[in-house]
């Protein structure tokens, strides 16, 4: 099925991550920068897991064009895990742990920006310290952090599971860190980007709601966070306990405003960094209050994980809704009763898992012959299965008046012309069969040509690049003559057949699908034409290998049947 990615909506894939861990080692960020990864022992994948408990092709990620991303096994020897369950093939949702031998990778994607609350650079005034020294938690001995404000933090959490909205959060975010028990003087939720952009995203909330100061900003500080992403501890004073230097001498003299500072990582990616700021009075100056905002930052950023997942799981389960009904269409447009005298039929119909365009059918015309129409909607999902539904009705309806070939096709693109939303087209070929004397007439509107088989496995090529596809112009559609011999089959197909992938991402093609067809219509002599299908389907399995379908693959065998065979 052709799809049209100009206007199709929800085709751009989410940002996503991989963060590789191999036992107890360190985690290794790799980003999701292509629709399709596979992973494995073999050096020339692009993301190679060297190690013998992972085998050479092991497991592939790729993303849908929904902008969901899947885990599929490649017949790996150790088998692919998700979340501790053996999987064959799996949406994944942020947080999920894939367990590939001795490898351990955790799926992220990157959070929605916040666009709400944004203060321009040039209103902040930023300070440019000169600090003789930086603390983060690591410099420090472990913490010890008080009950009561473990509660506090918990509960915290479980309050911003119930606000939708991302500012709302960020706000809650600041008015907790200046609550009498945290002791923030101001507090900022602040966005860094690149090498200097600042912007404000919530607050500044103040403990004294009278104070007008302006909010003491330390670039150093914030330098320091976007390259360590670990908190900082700044101030112009000793520390806690007094035998300690200051962890950033601040340019601001402590006789002006005796202060520390503590900026903790909210959310950071490639380009951006989001933090909390906030300015402490200067009894706080101490390992332990550090370790409180962290671990307020930490739930915050927990919390924001829950909602992205959230997020995630509706668009997943609307998805999944759809086309689940794209695949009801689909399933009633195929006919059931193919049994014509004369004629053998075989009709095969396999949807990809995400699109809904492809449409094979089979109906008795009132002048004797048999119509047989398979068309290919531009488009997925369940605007193609739609359209491809209003097709099998019109064809069946245009078909029992019992009109020319040719009007019917014409009558079907001045309709498809009118409605078709913009940039969306129908391939598609009908044929009618005289089945007493094997006269053929065919109309191709822009679709792959049909081709004939004979028992000598030679082939012969039907009416290909004539008329436009259906649904562009309105122009005259010409027809083509020629006559089904007895023993010969006829192909009619979407291009989810001839434009099918192998694992190279080599495409089969017209003539090596035609020529493949025609060695299966040799060896096939006088079989059932459920056993052609069954060797078609076969050959096209072969060559598309591990590769994912990317298409649905529709098409009619029609064999006309010899004086004995009938």
């Amino acid at each position: 099925m052709r799809t049209d990615t100009s206007s199709a909506p929800g085709s751009s894939p989410t940002k996503a991550f991989l963060e590789i861990r191999m036992g107890n080692g360190p985690a290794i960020r790799h980003t999701l920068d292509d629709t399709h990864v596979v992973l494995g022992r073999s050096p020339d994948l692009k993301l190679t897991l060297d190690h013998h408990t992972v085998s050479r092709r092991h497991a592939e990620v790729f993303c849908d064009p929904f902008g969901r991303w899947w885990i599929r096994d490649l017949g790996s020897t150790n088998g692919t895990l998700l979340n501790g369950e053996e999987i064959t093939e799996r949406v994944l949702q942020p947080g999920d742990f894939i367990t590939i031998g001795d490898f351990t990778l955790l799926f992220t994607v990157e959070a929605p920006t916040t666009k709400r609350g944004s203060v321009s650079t040039r209103e902040l005034i930023v300070r440019e310290d000169s600090p003789t020294a930086l603390r983060t938690l690591w410099d420090f001995e472990p913490p010890r952090i008080a009950a009561n404000h473990l509660f506090t933090v918990l509960d915290f959490g479980r309050r911003l599971l119930h606000l939708e909205d991302p500012g709302e959060r960020l706000n809650a975010l600041c008015a907790l860190a200046v609550k009498p028990e945290f002791r923030a003087q101001t507090a900022m939720a602040l966005r860094l980007k690149g090498e200097g952009g600042i912007t404000v995203l919530a607050g500044p909330e103040r403990a004294l709601k009278d104070d007008r100061d302006e909010p003491y900003i330390s670039r150093r500080v914030l330098t320091s966070l976007r390259d360590t992403g670990e908190p900082v501890l700044a101030g112009n004073l000793a520390l806690g306990d007094g035998n300690q230097k200051s962890s950033v001498d601040l340019t601001i003299s402590r006789d002006i405003r005796a202060m520390w500072v503590v900026a903790c990582p909210l959310r950071r990616d490639e380009e951006l960094l989001d933090a909390l700021y906030v300015t402490l009075p200067p009894e706080c100056g101490s390992v332990e209050w550090l370790s409180l905002f962290a671990l307020v930052a930490e739930q915050f950023a927990h919390s924001e994980s829950a909602w992205e997942a959230r997020r995630h799981a509706q668009a997943h389960a609307a998805i999944e809704r759809e086309l689940e009904t794209a695949r009801q269409i689909q399933r009633a447009l195929v006919p059931t009763k193919v049994d014509y005298p004369g004629l053998g039929v075989a009709i095969g119909f396999e949807p990809c898992k995400w699109v809904g365009g492809d449409y094979a059918d089979i109906v008795p015309m009132p002048d004797g012959r048999v119509l047989m129409s398979v068309a290919d909607v531009c488009g997925k999902g369940l605007q193609a299965a739609l359209i491809a539904s209003s097709l099998h009705t019109m064809v069946r309806a245009t078909a029992d008046a019992g009109r020319p070939l040719v009007d019917l096709m014409q009558r079907l693109n001045k309709h498809l012309c009118a409605y078709l939303p913009m940039h969306s087209f129908v391939t598609m070929i009908c044929v009618a069969l005289d089945l007493a004397t094997g006269q053929v007439e065919c109309v191709n509107a822009g679709h792959p040509p049909g081709v004939i088989g004979g028992t000598d496995g030679k082939i012969r090529y039907m009416q290909t690049a004539v008329n436009p596809a259906l649904g562009m112009l309105e122009v005259p559609l010409v027809s083509e003559t020629t006559v089904l011999r007895p023993g010969e089959v006829l192909a009619l197909y979407t291009d989810g057949l001839s434009e099918l992938k192998n694992s190279n991402k080599e495409m089969l093609g017209v003539d090596d699908l035609a020529a493949g067809f025609g060695r299966i219509c040799a060896m096939s002599a006088g079989a059932h034409m459920s056993e052609l299908a069954d060797r078609l389907n076969e050959m096209l399995d072969t060559f598309r290998g591990d590769q994912l379908p990317e298409d649905d693959r529709a098409f009619i065998l029609a064999r006309r049947k010899p004086p004995t065979l009938r």
